[in-house]
């Protein structure tokens, strides 16, 4: 009886923190939407098109470098739930202290590695002929940002924590604040200081001020995550640094080919103007899967802790009501693009985004729908523990989307990119991974 009460405590805590993080991630998107609005139209219409394509190119950038954190894969919160079921606390301290001095470790390596880059190579040779001249914009922005991204290196693994102690919420409050506080920048910040690097700052830079708090209270909340070198293990950095590798290569490479490195292709074959297009697409896409996120984000932990105590009841319940959501308002989402987009589209960026065609939006929609799809499959093979086996289908994907999204675009442009982008993902790791879930929520991963 003790044991079947504790059961339901447990699945009880685990509901509870879905329905808290559901419920303050519209606080946290709600940011992100303000953010998108104002920072995206204010953009364009300040700095101009071409300008605001110097913008894009340098977030695409940045993001790229985000896309680098090997070592904050899911182990850390995998390794933090199990440990927390077996009332561990050596190993929670392991865990914390031991990813806080990898992550340090991999950031100062990744600022000296990108700052050689900056100093020596010339910049048109990265992004291209159309970019000559554009050199007084680009670097300060390249070179803030570098330094704003490499806190968020160390900073990102509170994230990660949280997710383990089930807090996804107390993220979601602190993203909420950051939103805010980057919208209120960016509103402020284009009237009297409009540069690309100020942007850059603007945005960023309020990103690492709402880390920076979410860090501090949660080593107040759980002294055992504070960092302390005696705690380190070079056992545990090995096997964080290995999972780290293998979800960056199997998760985020999606974000590397079909954000910066497709995003790169539009810019070479079309200029500045070009990428400002693809970049609103971008835009649209984090701001829509935002709204699945708020739901994937919280359920993948759960998801492992309840595999950890054996309620693979719970744990199907969970996948399935992600499954529903997540398709379904993608689906609603591509209609409801393909119907109003132009018109709403015209009104939310202006004159210069007026003729959008209905057959660009409607492949995107396409790409959006296998975008989402391949997302859910992604976050419950994770919270089943079946990250190493998504290397080699992903980078396979991987490999035939960068493939045949240049083929599509030097014969069609980007339209027949983004459609060809959304028939690959949903003939591969959409139909392969659907399978391989099913059997991780079983208890068979």
């Amino acid at each position: 009886m003790m044991e079947e009460a504790a059961g339901e405590n447990h699945a009880s805590r685990r509901s509870k923190s879905i329905q808290l993080a559901v419920v303050t991630s519209f606080l946290s998107k709600a940011g992100t939407i303000l953010l998108q609005l104002l920072s995206i139209p204010i953009a364009v219409r300040v700095l101009g098109r071409e300008e605001f394509g110097l913008y894009t190119t340098v977030n695409l950038t940045l993001s790229t470098v985000s896309l680098l954190q090997v070592g904050v894969g899911p182990a850390l919160t995998h390794g933090l739930t199990r440990a927390r079921a077996a009332n561990d606390d050596l190993k929670q301290r392991e865990l914390g202290s031991t990813a806080f001095f990898l992550m340090t470790g991999i950031a100062a390596l990744t600022g000296i590695a990108l700052a050689c880059v900056l100093l020596f190579v010339p910049l048109a040779s990265i992004f291209g002929d159309a970019f000559v001249g554009k050199e007084s914009a680009l670097r300060p922005a390249l070179w803030t940002g570098l330094g704003l991204f490499l806190l968020l290196f160390v900073l990102n693994l509170t994230e990660r924590v949280r997710e383990g102690h089930l807090e996804v919420a107390s993220n979601n409050l602190w993203g909420a604040a950051g939103n805010v506080m980057a919208a209120c920048f960016v509103g402020i910040g284009v009237w009297w200081v409009p540069q690309v690097w100020f942007l850059v700052i603007a945005v960023h830079g309020a990103m690492v001020i709402s880390k920076l708090f979410n860090t501090v209270t949660l080593w107040r909340k759980h002294p055992l995550m504070l960092p302390s070198w005696k705690h380190a293990r070079p056992a545990t950095a090995r096997h964080l640094f290995s999972d780290g590798l293998a979800f960056s290569t199997c998760c985020l490479i999606t974000g590397i080919v079909e954000y910066n490195l497709c995003g790169w292709m539009v810019g070479r074959t079309g200029g500045p103007a070009a990428i400002a297009l693809y970049g609103v697409f971008i835009s649209l896409t984090i701001m829509q899967l935002g709204f699945v996120v708020m739901l994937s984000t919280p359920t993948w932990p759960a998801v492992a802790e309840a595999l950890a105590r054996g309620d693979t009841a719970w744990a199907q319940k969970a996948g399935k009501r992600l499954y529903l959501f997540g398709a379904g308002f993608a689906l609603c989402s591509a209609l409801g693009l393909v119907a109003i987009g132009p018109w709403a589209l015209s009104i939310w960026l202006g004159e210069e985004f007026a003729h959008i065609e209905r057959t660009l939006l409607a492949c995107y929609g396409l790409y959006f729908f296998a975008h989402v799809w391949r997302h859910l499959n992604h976050a419950l093979m994770i919270g089943t523990g079946q990250v190493s086996k998504l290397v080699r289908i992903q980078l396979f994907e991987s490999a035939m989307v960068a493939l045949l999204a240049w083929v599509a675009l030097q014969n069609g442009g980007v339209a027949p990119m983004l459609a060809t982008m959304g028939i690959v993902i949903l003939a591969l790791t959409g139909t392969v991974l659907p399978a391989r879930v099913a059997r991780g929520l079983k208890g068979n991963g």
